[in-house]
């Protein structure tokens, strides 16, 4: 039985935002400084904590690193508001919904008899059982954290991130980037059927998926931008790992794998970790990690230059879901 922990990034991954982010930095900013804020910081593939601290710094707030909390506790503050934004002006990408359900009916307790969910003893283990196992695989991640080679605080590369992106031109659904075939099309450069096809060997009975998010976002405006426009249903949130957690991406690898291991009493190490998400930060978290990735070209990066970051597999957008299941399932 594969076990997998599926981490989507949400900001031009899974969700059009329409700049509710930069929205409420300014609302923030406002609050605390009483004046307006020249520009925020450069946010694809960047946590909020990195962001916040970036955007003081270039304000020319001094010490920046005073206000950080403050600063990320008043944007939570305003989640109220940041719904109203969100409603109005936020859109699931073409392809979220229909990806995220399909994956949904891996789901451990889906459907499948005899399948073990979270708080279900699976046959001839007790709960105090799984509660262990869950807190000595997340141990090992902790220690794993610290072996050489490891990133470094500090480390993220330059690029793009979290609470959302108003570049120009950022949305391009559909865009097939010159000579690249996504997995499960014809054409040069595909890489097996997909499932549903013949030879796929995707059953429900061989394979579960944990889906949560990885997410430069703090919590409450994560679970704000997704609940607007209706793709919460699927994700368990509470595994899940945000921006206001720590400032380096890769680190919140390390968390929702924590979080899933305690969860689900079993680790997910290695490929049995898929982050997917649209900036080359997004696959830097995953190489890092040793997690595979799956990049999506729905934001401001190319196919060709998310491929040269190093992703497994490049999709051109989610709107072939049996491409979408085979990158994420179909790779080992």
């Amino acid at each position: 039985m594969r076990w997998l922990l599926v981490l989507w990034d949400i900001d031009f991954t899974l969700v059009n935002a329409g700049g509710v982010g930069t929205r409420l930095y300014r609302m923030v900013f406002r609050d605390m400084f009483g004046t307006e804020l020249p520009s925020a910081a450069d946010m694809a593939g960047r946590t909020d904590r990195a962001i916040v601290l970036d955007t003081l710094a270039r304000a020319g707030i001094p010490e920046p690193r005073k206000h950080l909390d403050q600063f990320l506790a008043k944007l939570a503050a305003l989640a109220p508001t940041g719904r109203e934004l969100a409603v109005q002006h936020s859109r699931a990408l073409p392809g979220a919904a229909a990806a995220l359900d399909a994956l949904a009916a891996f789901a451990p307790g889906r459907d499948a008899p005899g399948r073990d969910a979270p708080g279900r003893d699976a046959p001839g283990r007790d709960s105090a059982d799984r509660e262990v196992a869950g807190r000595e695989v997340a141990d090992r991640e902790v220690a794993d954290r610290d072996a050489p080679g490891r990133d470094a605080p500090g480390r993220d590369a330059p690029g793009r991130d979290s609470a959302d992106r108003d570049a120009p031109g950022r949305d391009a659904p559909g865009r097939d980037a010159p000579g690249r075939d996504a997995p499960g099309r014809d054409g040069p450069g595909r890489r097996g059927p997909a499932p549903g096809r013949d030879g796929a060997g995707f059953t429900t009975a061989n394979v579960r998926v944990v889906q949560s998010v990885l997410t430069g976002n703090v919590r409450r405006m994560a679970e704000i931008k997704l609940s607007a426009v209706g793709l919460d249903a699927d994700l368990d949130l509470e595994t899940g790992a945000y921006g206001d957690s720590h400032e380096i991406r890769s680190e919140l690898v390390h968390l929702a794998r924590g979080k899933a291991a305690r969860k689900y009493g079993r680790g997910f190490a290695g490929t049995a970790t898929v982050l997917v998400g649209d900036t080359p930060l997004d696959v830097a978290a995953a190489r890092a990690t040793g997690a595979r990735a799956v990049a999506v070209a729905t934001g401001g990066t190319s196919a060709d230059k998310l491929a040269e970051s190093g992703a497994d597999v490049v999709l051109p957008d989610l709107t072939d879901t049996a491409a979408v299941l085979f990158a994420i399932l179909g790779v080992p």
